[in-house]
């Protein structure tokens, strides 16, 4: 019986000691905008809007641990993106995606509250703040690109 305790146990921890890092597949589960600049004055801010998670082009990130801390992939978009960490550790990171085409850049700053991540955004087209917002993130058990890319990204499948 003690035996069948330690095969269980040592089966079970590296996914609890997964689970309490950042590392993962995320989806994004809700978004909300706080500030755009070209919104029209009737525009309701600060709403938490909710997503359906079987959506087709969802903001999925897979976080992992590399030989220089950790890397972000983000699976709607391809290399005519750059994604760079700027930041990371156990619980939270930070990262800028910079389109290759228009130059214009998103910031990201997350940090993850245990099975949710919250990710703060801010939108900068030649040095000036197009759009502000927030994600809320939820852990999924995979995710991978179904697809090739379209005018709304690559189409993703999170499970």
């Amino acid at each position: 019986m003690r035996r069948l305790a330690v095969v269980i146990l040592t089966s079970v921890m590296p996914f609890a000691a997964h689970a309490q890092t950042i590392e993962g597949f995320w989806q994004d589960a809700a978004r909300r905008i706080l500030f755009d600049r070209a919104a029209p004055p009737s525009y309701t801010y600060g709403r938490w809007n909710p997503l359906d998670l079987q959506q087709t082009y969802p903001a999925a990130k897979q976080i992992r641990r590399s030989d220089k801390g950790f890397e972000l992939i983000d699976l709607l978009y391809d290399e005519e993106e750059v994604i760079k960490v700027v930041r990371a550790d156990d619980n939270s990171i930070e990262f800028v995606r910079t389109s290759a085409f228009t130059g214009c850049s998103m910031h990201h700053s997350c940090v993850q509250q245990v099975d949710e991540m919250l990710c703060s955004l801010e939108n900068s087209c030649r040095d000036v703040v197009d759009w502000r917002g927030e994600e809320r993130y939820v852990r999924r058990a995979s995710c991978a690109r179904d697809g090739r890319r379209q005018a709304q990204g690559i189409p993703v499948k999170c499970r």
